[in-house]
């Protein structure tokens, strides 16, 4: 019975070791998870119209996302051509990132960001790291096939100068066990302060709660409200994976962002019941519902042109979306401090 009793605290013992280990990370501090990068690759252009995109790259695993499934590394450095080719066919200024890796096991300990900024010639990176984890036992079987460490978040990359990155970390879901939550990645707002040729354009990125739609609406609110005050306050563009299907619009958690006056948006709900075919956005081989979005404050950018990028060799399971713009003469005085 005694040695009985050993074996079962040992076994605890060990487990929660385990636990601690697995549920802690490699980054200590906030300076190390959001960072900011000077490349400087090209000169800065000057233009009058500028381009953004959103595209949650699903870390380049194309359809195979959050799937038990075996891929190689040649999957993933085709996928990573794929995105280079339509970042450069796109003349894209801005890109805002979600689910990419900076070196994870999933992945092939590839830093998609630095792969990103390198070889896709953009000057400056921003990193939001909300995954930083020593393992993960996601998928649940088999083990082998589990996600072991995982560096994952969030991330803008821009051929002009990026001022600040400043992250609000989102709740958890509030409808799971704790053990859930301690392995869970964190949901982020990252907001950076662009100099686009003197102007100051902010950029808030976010990749909201997918599977808790509870957790969801507190995020929603939370993001409208900072857009808002944000947006009055000068030129903002709010952008990525809100997790959350805009029809039937009157009970979307979406209707707020279509209905405020002051915010301008890419797709209209006209166009969006339409033309379904081209603005849905996942999933990216039978696209079935719209969950990337770009908003702008209207009182201070202009749209010129919009679209979604449909044709992406299913780099991802998600579509991107990309708009061009320039900023509207205001009396406002909106150049850099």
């Amino acid at each position: 019975m005694k040695k009985l009793s050993y074996s079962l605290i040992i076994i605890v013992i060990s487990f929660l070791g385990f636990y601690v280990w697995a549920t802690s990370g490699e980054y200590s501090s906030n300076e190390e998870r959001y960072v900011i990068y000077d490349y400087q690759n090209t000169i800065e252009a000057e233009k009058d119209i500028f381009s953004i995109m959103t595209f949650n790259i699903g870390y380049l695993s194309g359809m195979t996302n959050n799937k038990a499934v075996e891929r190689s590394k040649n999957m993933f450095d085709t996928h990573a051509n794929y995105l280079l080719d339509l970042l450069d066919k796109e003349s894209v200024d801005i890109l805002a990132l979600q689910e990419i890796d900076f070196a994870s096991s999933r992945s092939f300990e590839i830093d998609q960001l630095e792969l990103i900024q390198n070889q896709g010639n953009f000057n400056y990176g921003a990193k939001a790291i909300n995954w930083d984890k020593n393992y993960v036992p996601f998928p649940y079987w088999p083990i082998s096939l589990q996600y072991g460490k995982i560096q994952s978040g969030q991330a803008i990359a821009s051929q002009f100068k990026i001022l600040t990155n400043d992250i609000d970390i989102l709740q958890k879901p509030i409808d799971q066990p704790f053990y859930y939550n301690d392995f869970y990645l964190d949901r982020l707002i990252q907001t950076s302060k662009i100099s686009l040729n003197g102007r100051e354009l902010t950029v808030m990125n976010i990749h909201l709660e997918a599977f808790s739609e509870k957790t969801r609406a507190v995020h929603l609110d939370i993001v409208f409200d900072e857009f808002k005050k944000l947006a009055s306050q000068g030129p903002t563009i709010l952008l990525g994976d809100f997790n959350e299907p805009l029809h039937p619009l009157a009970s979307s958690l979406m209707s707020p962002f279509y209905k405020e006056p002051n915010f301008g948006h890419t797709i209209s709900t006209d166009q969006l019941s339409n033309f379904k075919e081209e603005h849905y956005t996942f999933s990216a081989e039978d696209p079935d519902r719209k969950i990337d979005y770009i908003f702008f404050s209207k009182e201070f950018i202009q749209i010129v042109d919009s679209k979604t990028i449909t044709k992406t060799h299913l780099l991802s399971d998600h579509l991107a979306v990309m708009m061009r713009f320039k900023f509207r003469n205001v009396n406002k005085n909106l150049s850099l401090r």
